[in-house]
């Protein structure tokens, strides 16, 4: 066998980032949040995705993400793709309910993520917050970023998805065990 893949000690540095104020206050926006937006691009996509499906599952939140693709190329190529998450939080956002925007980015300044934020922070005053693998160089200092610093785009990916059960974790819901569910659909294992 060759080489295994390098995943930068995600489990000790998850451990870390949990107990930081940056998680804290991420944590309390999304506990008071009843709609949640989810954006990112590349691998941050499908994480984006999964997030809000079993968010929306598992809590009593709504969540959605930008996963339409005739959607986004219709978007890409009317608007340019850096406003693509603009445009789509200003069709779909519902800025009357208690909302919030969590932008994925490896760098930390993805231009569409980083702008999309903004916006919704300005225009609405909707809590907001980046999960990164490298600290942005130019988020507003006002929206929450919680930064694993980390090299590599799959192990940010990982801790992203980690991040998420952990927010579902903390509003008092858990993702159920495989045998629990086994038990569920077939009343056995």
């Amino acid at each position: 066998m060759g080489k295994i893949v390098e995943f930068e000690n995600f489990g000790e540095v998850f451990n870390e980032i949990v107990n930081t104020l940056e998680f804290e206050q991420l944590q309390k926006d999304f506990n008071e949040a009843d709609n949640i937006y989810f954006i990112g691009n590349g691998g941050n996509a499908p994480v984006c995705s999964h997030a809000s499906s079993d968010i929306t599952r598992l809590t009593d939140k709504k969540c959605y993400s930008l996963d339409n693709v005739s959607y986004v190329t219709s978007i890409a190529n009317d608007y340019k793709y850096e406003n693509i998450f603009i445009k789509w939080l200003e069709d779909y956002i519902y800025p009357q309910s208690k909302s919030m925007v969590i932008g994925l980015s490896g760098s930390g300044n993805s231009k569409n993520v980083v702008s999309a934020l903004a916006w919704a922070n300005d225009r609405y005053n909707i809590s907001t917050a980046l999960i990164s693998g490298q600290k942005s160089n130019c988020l507003d200092e006002n929206i929450t970023e919680v930064c694993f610093n980390r090299s590599y785009f799959h192990t940010v990916e990982i801790l992203s998805e980690m991040t998420f059960y952990q927010l579902i974790h903390g509003t008092g819901n858990a993702c159920p065990t495989i045998k629990s569910e086994l038990i569920r659909k077939y009343g056995r294992q």
